[in-house]
């Protein structure tokens, strides 16, 4: 009894077997469409292309949907059977499992239920992808013209085309929308980054203004200071009267009314410029007056003299 289910399950695969190979041989092409349902944009992980090449390796012409097709193919597009790849429910694993369709959406073979317990989904997909390839090794692929194919026309097969040419339709706008999105990001960083070197250009121009405002403001307070001290110094001065210039070697003696010595001039080798002698301080003409300014860990005090020189 057990060697009699054995048989009949051996013939049943060797007629499955021969049914599939025959079906298979009257196929002159296999299109790979350019993603499958359970990837998120074309090739992803490059599945899509490691289909095309673990086919071509079994001797099979395979073009991707978005390729341009033979002159053949695209008067009959039932020469060819159309890949797709299923992606099953498991727990702890990936399942892949590879069809072939007609242009009627017919399955004409299935691979074996491939697997993979990988974590990363760039190894997972391709590990289990080639263990479902296993069960189409041995295949055998010859093409062999079949009336049931050729014979078949473009009608049949319409509803098939269209949804790869606008899977392929799809895909090339949404890479048009990708790159368009890509430009305006791109264009909209530029003049976001233009604005904000213009609001820097300004903010320095502003910053350099200001420091040039407060630089005159410093400078005239400055002017009015001095003006103020030498106003004041004048005034302090109002009371001394009869001073002095006395040539001597090199400069002068300013004495005041009683010969008392104020202030030893040396000259400094500048017109109307002084250095006193013995003293931090110099004797400089401004304006038709005679100043003595000296300096002291306080600062710099400046004074009138009334005094002319010969």
């Amino acid at each position: 009894m057990k060697s009699i289910l054995t048989l009949c399950a051996f013939l049943i695969l060797f007629n499955f077997k021969g049914l599939s190979q025959e079906s298979i041989n009257a196929y002159k092409y296999i299109i790979v469409p350019s993603s499958y349902n359970f990837l998120n944009e074309p090739d992803q992980y490059q599945i899509n292309s490691l289909t095309k090449f673990l086919f071509e390796k079994q001797g099979f012409k395979t073009l991707l949907a978005d390729e341009e097709f033979p002159e053949d193919l695209n008067n009959n597009r039932c020469l060819a059977l159309y890949a797709d790849v299923e992606k099953h429910k498991a727990f702890l694993n990936t399942k892949l499992q590879v069809h072939l369709k007609d242009c009627n959406n017919k399955v004409v073979l299935s691979s074996e239920i491939g697997q993979s317990r990988e974590k990363e989904y760039s190894k997972v997909y391709n590990l289990a992808l080639r263990d479902a390839f296993k069960s189409l090794e041995n295949l055998n692929y010859s093409y062999q013209p079949s009336s049931k194919v050729t014979s078949k026309t473009t009608n049949v097969s319409s509803q098939n085309v269209e949804n790869s040419q606008a899977q392929v339709e799809i895909d090339r706008l949404q890479r048009e929308l990708e790159a368009l999105k890509e430009s305006k990001l791109r264009a909209a960083d530029a003049k976001m980054q233009a604005e904000a070197a213009k609001e820097r250009a300004l903010r320095e121009k502003e910053r350099v203004n200001i420091q040039v405002k407060e630089n005159e403001s410093v400078e005239k307070e400055a002017k009015i200071e001095l003006a103020e001290t030498l106003k004041n110094e004048t005034k302090s001065d109002e009371s001394i009267q009869n001073l002095f210039a006395n040539p001597v070697a090199n400069g002068y003696t300013i004495t005041d009314a009683s010969s008392k010595v104020l202030y030893h001039l040396v000259f400094s080798g500048k017109e109307d410029v002084y250095i006193v002698k013995g003293q931090d301080a110099i004797v400089y003409k401004m304006n038709n007056s005679w100043i003595v300014s000296k300096a002291s860990d306080s600062g710099v005090s400046m004074k009138t003299l009334n005094v002319k020189f010969n």
